[in-house]
């Protein structure tokens, strides 16, 4: 699991999870990591005021709104991706590592990333050359299982954040236009 800014560094890493475990059982693990949990900041919104494009349509439902924040930020993780596998070919490999130095490998690239970010900026970007995925992990049938119940009961908070989303959005473009 990685949480990325817009300014393309990684503010956490937690490496060390195989490619078949559920996003949200990585994030529980992150949630209550001992000795480097994940903290989801207060207060912080999406900052889309980043990504405004003119003559872009306003959303109209809450489904609208937070897809199309959820669609922008992705490019943003993505790309940050991109520049840290260009960066480190041997991300794109199959290695022969032990595991646990596989998971290092991941750390120590994302140090060196936001190490270049923070000490030359203009560095030289290097294309994204990323292929397709060939991810050919096999989950078990009671795994996939637990996987399918997982992902169902992220439903109602998906829909909890799309609601609240949709109504601080409504009362900021009130305020905007009454000014």
């Amino acid at each position: 699991m990685a949480v990325v800014g817009l300014d393309t560094r990684f503010h956490y890493v937690l490496a060390g999870w195989k490619g078949s475990a559920t996003d949200s059982r990585v994030l529980y693990s992150a949630l209550d990591h001992e000795t480097d949990p994940f903290v989801v900041p207060e207060g912080h919104r999406y900052h889309m005021s980043e990504f405004n494009t003119r003559g872009a349509r306003s959303p109209r439902t809450e489904e609208e709104l937070f897809n199309h924040r959820h669609s922008s930020l992705r490019n943003t993780v993505e790309r940050t991706f991109g520049m840290l596998k260009s960066r480190f070919p041997i991300l794109k490999m199959q290695v022969q590592y032990p595991f646990e130095k596989q998971a290092q490998i991941v750390l120590a690239t994302c140090v060196l990333h936001n190490f270049i970010i923070e000490h030359n900026p203009n560095a030289q970007q290097f294309e994204d050359e990323d292929a397709p995925s060939n991810d050919n992990s096999v989950v078990s049938e009671p795994e996939f299982a637990s996987q399918t119940h997982q992902r169902g009961s992220n439903n109602a908070l998906r829909a909890a954040i799309s609601s609240q989303m949709f109504t601080n959005y409504q009362l900021n473009s009130k305020f905007v236009y009454e000014r």
